[in-house]
């Protein structure tokens, strides 16, 4: 499957949107209970998207408890590696590893086996990401929980590249992925802090609703993208945020930019423009 002009775009669009809520999710006092009720806030959002779209095909429903559980992993791992890591190295490894992982399991799994035009595409992103956020100093332990979020983050991506094309609608099945895992996530945080979601929501729900509405909308481009196109290559296109992630690093939380960072953005825009291209 070729990459078109409209799943490049929605992919772009979702990748500012990414990289501006996990800022939000960076920037918080308990990353896990800001996930948590971001998460929260998306699946309230998308129960009521369900009642305006198509009924879901119940085949779809396998591939949404599976995406579910995945979450968990990915939530927890993601909060502690921000309390560990810059904003602009655990972004970049979680999103960076993914698109190379997504083009295997997508030949391996699905057939999609992209071109050699396309997969050098793939790789230059790939490449360019880890060249913006493997720096010299970058916390280790942070380094490792941030690639264990790369592969729940390929994992789950496959699981909702091949759930979205057989639900019947791209709207219903994030309303429905949303709403799993904004339970999924609530109750992990009720177990993990015992309670003390609510006074936390009741002082920071204005995040959450940032960050919660950014979230739906910016993966509901990404699945309707990848009903018509490359699962690996929608990835590719999306986790082009990382450069927009270390912009607003250096913006808002004074992390060090380079010539090392300015290369690696430079090599994600070659990447996609060869992607595109194929």
């Amino acid at each position: 499957m070729t990459l078109p002009w409209e799943a490049a775009a929605a992919a772009l669009a979702a990748a500012v949107l990414h990289a501006l809520w996990n800022a939000g999710l960076k920037a918080g006092n308990d990353r896990l209970l800001d996930a948590a009720l971001l998460f929260g806030v998306a699946g309230a959002i998308g129960l009521v998207t369900t009642l305006f779209a198509p009924a879901i095909n119940p085949q779809a429903c396998p591939w949404i408890a599976l995406t579910a559980a995945l979450h968990l992993p990915y939530v927890y791992y993601l909060a502690r590696a921000y309390e560990l890591g810059e904003l602009s190295h655990v972004y970049t490894i979680a999103r960076g590893l993914p698109p190379v992982m997504i083009t295997v399991l997508a030949a391996l799994t699905i057939g999609e086996v992209p071109t050699p035009l396309a997969a050098a595409g793939i790789a230059l992103i790939s490449a360019g990401i880890l060249t913006v956020g493997l720096s010299a100093g970058a916390h280790l332990k942070g380094t490792g929980l941030a690639a264990i979020v790369a592969v729940t983050i390929a994992l789950y991506t496959m699981s909702d590249g091949i759930g979205v094309r057989v639900s019947g609608s791209a709207l219903a099945y994030n309303g429905w992925v949303f709403f799993a895992v904004g339970l999924a996530s609530l109750a992990m945080s009720v177990i993990l802090r015992r309670g003390k979601i609510v006074a936390y929501a009741h002082k920071h729900w204005r995040r959450a609703v940032f960050g919660g509405t950014l979230s739906f909308v910016a993966y509901g481009l990404v699945l309707w993208a990848m009903t018509f196109a490359s699962i690996a290559g929608v990835s590719a296109f999306r986790e082009t945020s990382v450069v927009f992630a270390s912009l607003i690093g250096m913006l808002l939380f004074g992390e060090t930019a380079g010539a090392r960072r300015i290369a690696g953005a430079l090599i994600v825009a070659l990447g996609a423009i060869v992607l595109k291209s194929a």
